[in-house]
């Protein structure tokens, strides 16, 4: 049974949302045909196949937001027996998870500063359709704080 990860696609990136599944459990997959759609901070892509056979499960549903490594689907044949993949995924989440003992330090600060927008984490398609509906990306990240922002995100901002 092939598990098909999340691979880390830059140097710094932690997790990526699954965009759209463009293969449904029970097809068929070749080698390098697109599975789903990522989304990270930086840019849009498919993931490429790397094995064939029949896409037994998908693990990781559209819109996840998942850490790299995170076991998105299995491929493998009709009869090859389903691993527990939860148990693997949550070992994987807890390893990833900042520990609780570590204590951030208190900033004190009056006012963002000008670069704050830099920082805000929304996808490529998020900063679209933002811009498109005339729509500061800051305003929305302000009404979801902590959260990486995404298309569904600014639709609701802006209804």
């Amino acid at each position: 049974m092939f598990r098909v990860a999340l691979p880390q696609i830059f140097e710094n990136m932690e997790e990526a949302t699954v965009g759209k599944w463009l293969k449904s459990e029970g097809d068929r997959i070749e080698i390098g045909a697109p599975l789903c759609e990522l989304i990270t901070e930086k840019t849009t892509l498919d993931l490429p196949a790397e094995s064939a056979g029949i896409l037994r499960q998908i693990v990781a549903p559209a819109k996840a937001v998942v850490p790299a490594g995170f076991i998105l689907a299995l491929i493998g044949d009709e009869n090859e027996e389903l691993p527990d993949i939860e148990a693997e995924n949550a070992a994987l989440r807890a390893r990833k998870a900042p520990s609780s003992e570590i204590e951030a330090p208190q900033l004190n600060i009056a006012a963002p500063t000008p670069s704050a927008a830099s920082r805000i984490r929304a996808t490529p398609a998020a900063r679209r359709a933002a811009k498109d509906a005339g729509i500061s990306i800051e305003d929305v990240a302000a009404k979801f704080p902590g959260k990486v922002i995404g298309e569904d995100d600014v639709k609701a901002f802006s209804a």
